[in-house]
Order: C-alpha cells, then structure tokens, then sequence
C-alpha cells in the first residue's frame, strides 16, 4: 500500500507540472547579450554583436554616454544573416562596418541601419595575416602579431591602402599582450595575460610611423583577463565578460594619458547597462 501511496503521489505530482508547463510554455527571456559571441562598437551607441547561429543584431544604446540602462526598441532587432564566417568586426568611419573572415579577406559594409546579410560586404582586401589581436578605428588598424610587433594598415577608400596595403611594422616588444583595443586617434589599450591595461597612443596614425607614447607608463586598470570580447570607440568601452553580462566603461579624454585610473570615469568602475533587461 505505501508503494502505490508514493506512485500515486508522483503521478499527480507530474500531472501538476505538466499542466503548469502547457500553462507556461514560453521559457522566460534572456538577458540581453547572453547569445552573443562578438560585439563590435560603431560609436553613437550602437553596438553589433552576432549569436551563435551567425544573426547578426544591432543594438541601440541610448544611454551610451553616462552607460544607462535606456536601449532603443526593440533592442538586438535581427540585421543579417551568416555572420559566423568573420573572426573580427572593426568599426570604420560612420556609417561603415568592417568584417575579417578567416581566410583574411576584409570586407566593407555601408549604409548600418538597413539589413546586413554576410555577402553583401564589397571586398576590399585579401591576404590579412592570421593575428594575435586585430583591431582598429576610422580605417585604420593595428595586427598583432605573436613575435610582438605591431602591423598598420590604412585605407584610403574603394581598394586603395597606404603603403600598397603591405604590413608597416610601427612598433615591437608587444608579445606580451594578448588583445589590443583602438579606440580612434592612435590610442590603443593593450591587454596582457594578467588581465592587466595599458594605454598607449600611436602619434603617426594617420601615416604609419614608429613613435609612440606610452612605453614605460604604468597599469591604467586591471581585471580584464576573463573577457570574451572587448570594444571600443572614441573612449567608450564595452565588454563581453565570462557571463556574458555587457559591461560599460568610459576614459574621459583618450588622447590624454592619465595615471592609474585617474582617467577613467567613475574611478574606472564598471556599469552594467543591460543587466536585467531582455530583448
């Protein structure tokens, strides 16, 4: 008799949950950037980040200056399709998106607010080595390479690159940094293994030459080791960390060297600007 108690009471038991499940069959709604595994900064707020599948979504980010909770509607509206074939997403000048597959082709979008399928970039380059860390801003980008050298590349419009699009080594002893992040007018922070920032500022951007500032600074923050992707454009920083929670940065002037994080607003402390919501 208990037996068939306690089989009866599990029976009824599953009866209840299937019915609360048919009652509920919506699972509840994903923080916004659960589903994404590359983000890109395009400046203005506006953030492109691509799920597993290859969508590629834009997300509006209102509140992009003081990094608050205020997102355009709908937020992460689906722009393309097939975007899982690129390793990196680099903003260009407003208004354009580049995108490395891993062939090392480069490829030019225009026009952000229509639909972006994969294959409707225009080709403007071929032959881009298989980097360390590539990054860049306003058609200009920087390539790490793993003996710690740093390739520039510019490009002049259409198919036209300074330099004939060859790599111009603009600076050495970088190996041991793991990501670069260029946030526009030659500033790069760097990220070593230790999770550990460092600013420097390329003061020959606009024509590739070898000086720099920002060799022998110290450490402008720290705890970056564990994040998944890492954006950044006019001193707005995003990250993508190991939870996939966006986290919001600023450095106030990044064309100014400040010590320690005496640069950065809020004392260099994170926001979390979508934390809560969902799409």
């Amino acid at each position: 008799m208990a037996c068939g108690s306690v089989l009866l009471a599990l029976l009824a038991g599953m009866s209840a949950f299937l019915m609360l499940a048919e009652a509920n069959p919506e699972a509840p709604a994903r923080e916004l950037f659960q589903d994404q595994r590359k983000i890109v900064y395009t400046g203005n707020g506006t953030i492109f980040a691509v799920d597993r599948d290859g969508t590629l979504r834009r997300f509006q980010h209102t509140g992009f200056e003081k990094g608050e909770k205020r997102w355009g509607s709908p937020p992460g509206r689906a722009a393309g399709e097939g975007w899982q074939r690129f390793v990196w997403l680099i903003a260009g000048n407003p208004g354009t998106l580049y995108a490395v597959d891993f062939e090392g082709r480069m490829f030019l979008f225009d026009h952000l607010s229509d639909e972006m399928d994969a294959d409707d970039g225009v080709l403007v380059k071929t032959g881009i080595p298989a980097f360390k860390s590539f990054t860049g801003a306003y058609d200009v980008f920087y390539g790490l390479r793993e003996d710690g050298g740093i390739c520039w590349y510019r490009h002049l419009g259409a198919g036209t690159w300074a330099a004939n699009g060859d790599c111009t080594l603009v600076k050495r002893g970088m190996r041991g940094y793991d990501r670069l992040v260029a946030t526009g007018q030659g500033v790069l922070f760097a990220i070593d293994a230790k999770g550990e920032l460092h600013w420097f500022r390329h003061l020959n951007s606009a024509l590739g030459g070898s000086n720099w500032e920002g060799d022998g600074y110290g450490v402008n923050s720290q705890g970056w080791a564990a994040d998944l992707a890492v954006t950044s454009l006019d001193g707005i920083v995003y990250a993508v960390d190991s939870r996939y929670a966006l986290k919001w940065f600023r450095y106030d002037l990044p064309q100014v060297y400040k010590k320690g994080l005496t640069g950065w607003h809020n004392g260099g402390g994170f926001l979390l600007p979508a934390a809560g919501l969902s799409g």
